[in-house]
């Protein structure tokens, strides 16, 4: 493999320097030579001796190879840095920080390339919160959608995700596909609670509550003829009751691989989990989803201000669509689940030979 521009740069740039330096010893020298009596000698013999020494220093380096010498000048540059790390300001340390952080990235897999025997990039560990979170979203994804309207009270706490079917225009592009409006978790009432009747009616309690929300807004839009109203009949859900506590990490993963238009954390047109908020607090503003569907009776209140206009809101949720366009079925979805459990194959660029073969399992 041919040296990169790079590490040529870096090789001219050591040399250079030494051209410099051993240019600047023989003038000096030159002008040395003008003096006189013992000092004049004792400087000409260490002039000499420093001249000897570069030569040396010249000579090895025209023998090494550009990536020693790059990296003896990373290695420079990071001493150089850790020198003044501590007169940064705090702005200035906390942007060095993450430029670092990029840095250390970059050797990493720099010294993961350099190895013969190639590492895998990620290990399936069924241990890891992360991994469990997967599954348990996965086997969220495997139930059945059911009318959120004939949801009854059972016990469990768990997982959730809340679709739209409605003729809503705000919602026409995820109305009827795989990606939820909503995603949320119930939490049990212990956390030491091993069986669904000890974690408590939680998980049917979320979506009953998201129900009568659902069906306040759909009352007062009938009530004052409000075009667009949301029903209760147009949401469909699904609902997985989990071990304590595995609801926690997979919550996170749902949102994360959705972005659901109603989740606070997606910041479109949150607030529909509410439960209320008071005009009198300075802080408070009406959240994007009672602006855009209005019927709470707290939320409604003439002192509230609105957090975004319906405009914006509209605009805002076109564009989120944007980058994260629907999923439009289940397989799609396993797709995506799979593509996050995938190993690199470590595969060679081309077929082995005996002699390459020959090298041996690692030790």
């Amino acid at each position: 493999m041919g040296d990169t521009p790079g590490l040529a740069r870096g090789s001219q740039h050591a040399s250079q320097a030494l051209d410099d330096l051993v240019e600047a010893a023989q003038r000096l020298e030159a002008s040395v030579q003008k003096l006189r009596g013992k000092a004049a000698e004792q400087t000409l013999g260490e002039l000499s001796n420093l001249l000897d020494s570069l030569k040396i220093i010249r000579s090895g380096l025209e023998r090494r190879r550009p990536d020693q010498v790059l990296i003896v000048d990373i290695s420079d540059a990071i001493n150089r840095l850790i020198g003044i790390l501590p007169g940064l300001s705090a702005a200035a340390a906390s942007k060095t920080r993450q430029q670092l952080l990029g840095l250390m990235d970059l050797l990493t897999r720099a010294f993961r390339d350099l190895d013969p025997i190639k590492e895998p990039a990620s290990v399936f560990d069924p241990a890891r919160p992360t991994t469990a979170g997967r599954l348990v979203a996965l086997a969220l994804i495997a139930q059945p959608k059911v009318p959120l309207g004939r949801i009854v009270r059972s016990y469990g706490s768990g997982v959730y995700a809340i679709y739209y079917k409605g003729p809503h225009p705000a919602y026409a592009r995820i109305s009827g596909t795989e990606t939820p409006i909503y995603v949320g978790k119930a939490d049990p009432k212990s956390h030491e609670a091993e069986t669904p009747r000890e974690q408590g009616a939680q998980l049917s309690g979320r979506l009953i509550e998201h129900r009568r929300t659902i069906r306040k807004v759909e009352e007062y839009a009938l009530e004052h003829d409000l075009a667009n109203p949301l029903r209760v009949a147009d949401f469909e859900c699904r609902k997985l009751v989990v071990a304590t506590n595995a609801q926690l990490i997979a919550e996170r993963h749902l949102i994360n691989l959705f972005r659901p238009l109603w989740n606070d954390e997606t910041k479109i047109c949150w607030g529909m989990s509410k439960h209320g908020d008071s005009a009198g607090t300075r802080s408070n503003a009406r959240s994007p989803f009672d602006v855009l569907h209005p019927g709470r009776a707290w939320a409604m209140d003439e002192r509230l201000r609105d957090s975004k206009t319906m405009e914006q809101i509209l605009a805002e949720i076109d564009s989120q669509l944007d980058l994260a366009p629907p999923v439009n079925d289940k397989q799609e979805i396993l797709e995506r689940f799979l593509l996050e459990f995938r190993q690199d194959p470590g595969l060679a660029e081309h077929e082995l030979s005996e002699t390459e073969d020959a090298e041996g399992p690692a030790s």
